[in-house]
């Protein structure tokens, strides 16, 4: 497979993409929508922590990953080295949905900024509404631009995506930084535990734990970047993902709980960016807020960045490999970019301005359903070449051992339920269930037109370059029957 933009993306660079897809808007715009959903600032403590715990052994299985299989393609190569051509296709677009998602719907929250910012956007030059939202010119126009300026700097190459991460790590860190001390200073525990804030509920806890799939994803990006990574920093990514899942989470708890200690928790829901609202209340500084929601606005823009690079490197991954239309694989003749890739999954967001924010809350469901089938189908490959491929070189073994392995398949488990069963807290809606079949549905076509002339072992050598041996004399494809 060929390599797209040149090694170049640093050990700070892999950890700026990871929280640059991660951090974002959530931690100002989210903030009363999770204490609503916990039902008080204890049970969303409860539900972070559990957020870190079940997720550590995806994050482990991804350490053991990367170093074994360090090739473009990221969870697209594992899943097919363990699963074949199906489970490869699977991961591939579950993993496209999800950042194409979260892209789309960071578009959409970054106007939510602008709007904030300049109220008179959404009130000029109404187009029509949807539902109880308002579609206007200005925020159709700013959307679309800003999507734009996204796809040419991925045009660009790693490089360029690389270092539009780093500086909005840089700022985004420092701002929470200097909010979350200013915040602390002044925290209150009899407005933390007002209305009845320290009363548990886990059924609270596990309704957000739903949500917060969605908001604290990203770290897996670091996967697909490691492919163009320098050398030290390749061999160190899984230090650099782990390093992103445990920063970011805990940065959103900090938030949401400083936030509580200075403002009785169900007030929060009446704010669009209550952490901002706090800080200006305690420093009597009206600029405060403005500051922060262009702070949050510069983090929308790196998750967009971050999103569309690894949406767009996976489904590269998935046409190479011939999994769909090897059309997809051609690269842009002056930057090597995977210039199709990026048109395609940038087209989603086409769409997205013209929905005003009826599908906001929806889009926050089917991408945490679809990271949970990235993250289980991954970390069940690495199980499973264990046993297949005894043969790779494993420089990095999942830590934990046997108990990593069974907390990461109960987790599995929960996770899938969590989101899957109708009794569930966090159960998914008709809606979402519905644009998950839709989405479900346009794969399927794309992996119907994947070129099929191909033989298991042709592709193989595609995906892995002669690095796998055949194991017992056949492949996972021609196991299941499925070469074409």
């Amino acid at each position: 497979m060929e390599k797209t933009g040149g090694k170049s993306i640093s050990f700070f660079g892999l950890v700026a993409m990871g929280i640059g897809c991660m951090l974002g808007t959530s931690w100002l715009l989210l903030t009363g929508t999770w204490l609503e959903t916990a039902g008080g600032p204890l049970n969303l403590a409860v539900a972070f922590a559990l957020c870190i715990v079940i997720e550590l052994p995806f994050a482990f299985a991804y350490m053991e990953a990367i170093p074994m299989l360090p090739l473009p393609g990221g969870e697209v190569v594992y899943s097919y080295a363990a699963f074949g051509s199906r489970g490869g296709f699977a991961v591939g677009w579950a993993g496209i949905l999800m950042n194409t998602i979260v892209f789309c719907w960071v578009d959409l929250a970054a106007i939510s900024l602008l709007d904030e910012l300049f109220p008179v956007l959404k009130r000029t030059g109404v187009l029509y509404r949807v539902g109880d939202f308002p579609v206007t010119l200005p925020n159709v126009i700013i959307q679309l631009a800003l999507a734009g300026a996204i796809l040419y700097i991925q045009l660009r190459g790693a490089n360029v995506c690389a270092s539009l991460a780093k500086i909005a790590t840089v700022v985004l860190l420092s701002m929470c930084l200097v909010g979350l001390v200013i915040c602390f200073a002044h925290f209150d525990p009899a407005v933390y535990a007002s209305d009845g804030g320290l009363e548990f509920d886990f059924g609270g806890s596990a309704s957000l734990l739903s949500l917060l799939v969605f908001s604290v994803a990203g770290w897996e990006t670091v996967s697909k970047a490691a492919a163009d990574a320098t050398g030290p920093a390749a061999r160190k990514a899984g230090a650099a993902l782990i390093t992103c899942l445990l920063l970011v989470t805990g940065i959103l708890c900090l938030v949401s709980t400083a936030v509580a200690g200075n403002l009785p928790w169900r007030e929060t829901m009446g704010h669009t960016a209550a952490f901002a609202d706090v800080l200006v209340g305690i420093t009597g500084i009206p600029a405060v807020r403005i500051l922060f929601l262009i702070t949050a606005f510069v983090g929308a823009v790196g998750v967009m960045n971050s999103t569309l690079y690894s949406s767009a490197r996976m489904l590269y991954g998935l046409s190479c490999f011939a999994l769909v239309s090897r059309k997809f694989s051609v690269l842009h003749p002056q930057y090597a970019t995977p210039a199709r890739c990026v048109y395609f999954t940038a087209a989603f967001v086409v769409l997205t301005p013209f929905t005003g924010k009826l599908f906001f809350l929806p889009f926050i469901n089917v991408a945490s359903l679809t990271t949970i089938v990235m993250w289980v189908m991954s970390f069940a490959a690495v199980l499973r070449l264990r046993k297949t491929r005894p043969d790779l070189e494993r420089p990095v073994r999942m830590p934990g051992g046997r108990l990593t392995v069974a907390f990461g398949t109960i987790a599995s488990v929960f996770l899938a339920g969590n989101i899957l069963l109708p009794m569930s807290p966090g159960a998914l809606g008709g809606l979402e269930y519905l644009l998950s079949a839709l989405l479900a549905a346009l794969g399927m076509v794309l992996y119907r037109l994947r070129d099929r002339s191909l033989s298991a072992a042709e592709r193989e050598a595609l995906i892995f370059g002669g690095r796998l041996s055949r194991t017992k004399g056949e492949t996972q494809d021609e196991k299941d029957g499925t070469a074409d």
